[in-house]
């Protein structure tokens, strides 16, 4: 019995695509870990903690100098609350994020133009790596 050349085609094409879809995988994990090392370096170079879990690498390894056994134990604590944060900013801190946000704009919506860039300046001195002005928030790193 044998099979028919528009058999091989098929199932090269399905090769072919898997090995795309392979390939795409692997080039969006490199993009992702090259954005996540930029947004690293940026932060360290502006002098202020990563975010989520590197920052709290940095604060508690190096900032606070803890051994390996302090380290285990505080890691484990973070773990576990980390779920319950997460749950909180994708829940009701999602709309208290939108409160904000709206709130800012209605006030930036009173100013001069003068005040409004004065306004900006200050928020961005006291919140560096957010948005100034009227532009979206930035999506949190995954």
């Amino acid at each position: 019995m044998s099979e028919t050349p528009g058999v091989w085609r098929g199932r090269f094409a399905v090769g072919l695509v898997l090995l795309l879809v392979f390939a795409a995988g692997m080039i969006t994990q490199a993009w992702t870990s090259r954005l996540r090392m930029q947004h690293m370096r940026g932060a360290i170079m502006h002098r202020r903690a990563p975010f989520g879990a590197v920052r709290d690498h940095h604060y508690f390894g190096e900032e606070l100098g803890l051994d390996s056994l302090e380290r285990l134990h505080v890691d484990s604590i973070l773990a576990k609350r980390r779920v319950q944060i997460d749950s909180f900013w994708n829940g009701p801190g999602h709309a208290l994020r939108v409160i904000m946000d709206s709130t800012r704009q209605e006030v930036r919506s009173v100013l001069t133009p003068e005040q409004r860039a004065r306004f900006d300046k200050l928020r961005a001195e006291r919140r560096p790596g957010h948005p100034p002005g009227d532009a979206e928030p930035p999506m949190p790193p995954p």
